[in-house]
């Protein structure tokens, strides 16, 4: 036959207290466990705090130090809105073109019927003929002005006669 019940009951009360203590023993385990996570953690945490101000501070302490290079000395001349303009003589021509290029619209200047610009080539027999009409016409125009001024002027001392 098999164990009396009497004889199961106080195995499973050495088993429970066996196991009890046994569960004890892991949450210590677990609550060292998580301590030891968590100062390696701040630990980690403040290392990396240290080596981080470090580089900041070495990195200021060189760009307070060296003397300015030509475009830092160039970019403290220039006013805020112009900062970020490249400094650069051909990137900045390039830029340059670029938007004025891109801002001025083409524009066509007409003087009458005719585009300015796109004159057909006269020949030089032409060119002296429009010169020789300009001469005439300029002639012409003071030869009138000079005799209609002379004409009143006459007429105005005729009169005082």
């Amino acid at each position: 036959m098999g164990p009396s019940s009497d004889q199961i009951e106080r195995e499973i009360a050495e088993m429970r207290g066996s196991m009890e203590s046994k569960i004890v023993e892991l949450r210590e385990r677990s609550r060292r466990q998580v301590r030891r996570a968590s100062r390696v953690a701040i630990i980690a945490a403040g290392a990396g705090l240290a080596v981080g101000l470090t580089v900041v501070g070495a990195v200021l302490v060189y760009r307070l130090t060296r003397p300015p290079t030509t475009r830092e000395r160039l970019r403290r001349l220039l006013p805020a809105g112009l900062a970020g303009l490249p400094i650069d003589a051909k990137h900045a021509g390039r830029k340059a073109r670029q938007r004025v290029g891109r801002r001025v619209p083409p524009v066509r200047l007409y003087v009458g019927d005719r585009q300015v610009g796109e004159e057909p080539r006269a020949s030089q027999w032409e060119r002296i003929a429009i010169r020789a009409a300009q001469a005439a016409g300029t002639a012409a125009a003071g030869a009138l002005v000079t005799r209609l001024m002379g004409g009143l002027t006459g007429a105005a001392r005729g009169k005082r006669e």
